[in-house]
């Protein structure tokens, strides 16, 4: 963007520049070229006189002229006869028609600006009066030489000076323009802090006036969102520890009055335990999504520690495999663990690669039907290495695939689910710098991706 303001200036004031150069430059040259044809007026006067009061040419007076001059003269009777002259010849048709056309009085030629580059003699003529009568005529062949050289050096003191002009312009273009940016670069940061959930420096308060009233009103919008999230986190965590405590008092006394409930009680005290359980699973959830949340936005800050565990992904697979066979199962449902490169390791602790496991492998055999298979893959890519947990069963609809991974989502036959479960696994890959994504498997069921970060080992 400053690149582009100080190009936009800099165009601007090159224009102008140019505005005021040009005119300036042609000035200069018709002021040059009007004193060099005032000068050789004078002396074509001063000869014509001389030859108008002589009763005979000085051939003498011609020769000297175009000694100290350096410039053809030429004296030519009314029937355009030669009488005198040097570096001049009579029979040249520019110098023809210059003499006939001050023999007869006619105006002159209008006058040719001079400039840098032009070097063709311009012919000037008058014509010898005596008595009132045209008698002849006086041509001067004039050479723009020096004109033009002197044209030429005020052109090049004017460009010294446009080249001057428009360096300093450069530079306090350069200068108000990274003094105008330079708040918006904090706020691009500050910006970029705040969507990655990170609460990093305010942004620095300079500039011109607007932009700091707009810096100071993003830093504290940012501070209080930063706030708003911390209090969130915080009550969910807080909310979930302290119910536990009563939860399992409540428990208890339910557990405790099993023996004592009568047969006709019996359905509404099994949906009471029901949902004792569930509420325990919700809260226990909870914790997780806290706790994960919590190394997630260390990870972002930069806050975390480094972790250098480096965890074997064959070896969890198949452990958590043997641990989910019973379930699979009882629901005539296989697992299958797929992989051509055995033996690959993601630098995170084992218990955070089995939790994204066991959520993935939950979240399949749970939803995918009866006899179906699900299958763990592992892949390596140049980023690091993508583990998926994917089933052929019928999967969801294209609309609620992009809704699977948020929090508390739950689909239209689950009732046993507290849709955390890919929230938390999104929150664990996050505090390790990985990912988490949800998409339709090739079988057509559900696939749960996580893309982790490899281990240098």
């Amino acid at each position: 963007m400053g690149l582009r303001v100080r190009a936009l200036l800099m165009t601007l004031l090159l224009i102008a520049t140019a505005a005021l150069a040009i005119p300036l430059a042609l000035s200069l040259a018709d002021h040059r070229t009007n004193v060099l044809h005032t000068e050789r007026e004078r002396q074509l006067t001063t000869l014509a006189d001389i030859a108008a009061g002589a009763s005979a040419i000085d051939t003498d007076l011609v020769e000297r002229y175009h000694r100290v001059y350096g410039e053809g003269a030429l004296i030519v009777d009314a029937d355009g006869r030669t009488l005198a002259g040097a570096g001049l010849s009579g029979t040249d048709p520019g110098v023809t028609t210059a003499a006939e056309r001050a023999v007869s009085d006619a105006p002159a030629a209008p006058r040719t600006r001079i400039l840098p580059w032009t070097r063709q003699p311009m012919l000037e003529a008058k014509g010898i009066r005596r008595n009132g009568e045209v008698i002849g005529a006086v041509v001067l062949g004039v050479d723009p030489a020096a004109a033009a050289h002197d044209i030429t050096v005020d052109w090049l003191w004017i460009a010294a000076g446009c080249i001057v002009l428009l360096g300093v312009a450069a530079v306090t273009a350069q200068s108000v323009t990274r003094w105008v940016l330079r708040p918006l670069v904090g706020l691009e940061r500050a910006v970029e802090d705040m969507a990655g959930g990170i609460a990093g420096q305010p942004a620095h308060v300079s500039g011109p006036p607007e932009l700091r009233r707009f810096t100071s009103a993003f830093n504290a919008m940012a501070q209080a969102v930063h706030a708003s999230l911390d209090h969130q986190r915080r009550l969910i965590a807080d909310a979930s520890h302290q119910l536990r405590n009563p939860l399992a008092a409540v428990r208890l006394r339910a557990d405790t009055l099993e023996d004592h409930v009568a047969d006709s009680g019996r359905p509404t005290y099994e949906s009471m335990s029901a949902e004792l359980d569930r509420l325990e699973n919700l809260l226990a959830q909870l914790l997780r999504l806290a706790r994960a949340e919590e190394a997630s936005h260390s990870h972002r800050t930069g806050l975390a520690a480094a972790v250098h565990d480096s965890t074997d992904l064959d070896s969890v697979v198949e452990q958590r495999l043997d641990f989910w066979q019973t379930t699979a199962d009882s629901n005539e449902q296989r697992l299958r663990f797929e992989t051509a490169h055995p033996h690959l390791a993601v630098q995170m602790p084992r218990h955070d690669v089995e939790q994204l496991l066991d959520i993935a492998l939950d979240n399949a055999l749970r939803y995918s039907g009866t006899g179906t298979t699900v299958i763990v893959s592992t892949v390596p890519t140049d980023a690091g290495i993508d583990l998926t947990v994917s089933d052929n069963g019928p999967g969801l609809p294209a609309d609620a695939v992009p809704q699977a991974a948020n929090r508390f989502w739950r689909g239209h036959d689950d009732s046993q689910g507290t849709g955390l479960g890919l929230a938390i696994a999104t929150e664990i890959a996050a505090a390790h710098g990985g990912l988490a994504s949800v998409g339709r498997s090739p079988d057509g069921g559900l696939a749960v991706r996580y893309h982790l970060p490899a281990s240098p080992s």
